[in-house]
């Protein structure tokens, strides 16, 4: 009989076990100053628990000899609203060890101390603040249209050519949005899908390097959402980003999104 590879298993979860000298002080710590929702103990007193915190568990095991001796274990948590959670944790007196800083591993994170000393590790993704913006520049002119696969090319930095993916995404574009340079060089696109009745999506907004921070992005983004509600006044419109921030001053509010790889 042949033995299986590892990629022959399914795995399912995997949840961390922490050592606790007080399972109910630890649960009421984890509910009260991290935000977690304590789930279940067992025993009278408690010899064991859980506590949840959106898809993350941690169970707790009461071993005060071991947990004596954890100080600085770490346990890794992505979320995405790293700074509204680090802003409620500062807020409910948590222990922070490391303040929130972006990494050059590409993640922003801060460190928590819980009461039997494990580090938690928050993290998200990077702020990516852009300097500020200045005044939109003269001769900037925006343009409702599709991009062409060279302008496309450019401003995204991805290779285009005529039998390229590519050239099929930008004909299944239902619009978009150009600027060009006083020179007439594109600078920066958007493309505009349209999912079904009622239902747009924007994608790949981009801006050269050297044009950032000037309103360019904003002021494409505006004319995209204008362009979108011509058509269809109450549309929902969607984007997907990883800076919530920028875009939050556009209006657009970061929804609970569940999707599961097949």
């Amino acid at each position: 009989m042949a033995t299986p590879a590892l990629y022959d298993f399914f795995v399912i979860s995997s949840t961390a076990i922490f050592a606790s000298s007080d399972i109910e002080a630890t649960l009421a710590y984890y509910k009260d100053v991290l935000g977690f929702e304590s789930s279940w103990t067992w025993g009278d007193p408690p010899t064991f628990g859980s506590a949840k915190f959106g898809g993350v568990t941690i169970m707790f095991g009461l071993e005060p000899e071991l947990a004596a001796k954890i100080r600085g274990h770490q346990h890794w948590i992505n979320t995405a609203n790293i700074d509204e959670l680090y802003k409620s944790h500062l807020s409910n007196g948590a222990k922070v060890v490391s303040e929130i800083e972006d990494k050059p591993w590409g993640f922003r994170e801060y460190v928590v101390e819980d009461l039997n000393g494990y580090h938690l590790r928050f993290a998200g993704p990077p702020s990516n603040d852009p300097p500020k913006s200045t005044s939109f520049p003269e001769g900037i002119t925006i343009e409702r249209r599709k991009p062409t696969g060279e302008e496309f090319a450019v401003v995204s930095m991805r290779s285009f050519e005529y039998d390229d993916p590519q050239k099929e995404l930008l004909e299944n574009t239902w619009n978009g949005i150009v600027a060009m340079s006083p020179k007439g060089e594109a600078i920066g696109v958007l493309r505009i899908m349209h999912d079904a009745k009622g239902w747009f999506s924007i994608w790949d907004v981009g801006v050269v390097p050297e044009w950032q921070a000037q309103r360019i992005g904003s002021t494409m983004m505006n004319e995209a959402i204008e362009m979108i509600r011509e058509v269809s006044a109450h549309a929902n419109v969607h984007l997907f980003t990883f800076k919530h921030g920028f875009y939050e001053r556009l209006g657009f509010t970061l929804e609970p999104v569940s999707m599961r790889r097949l």
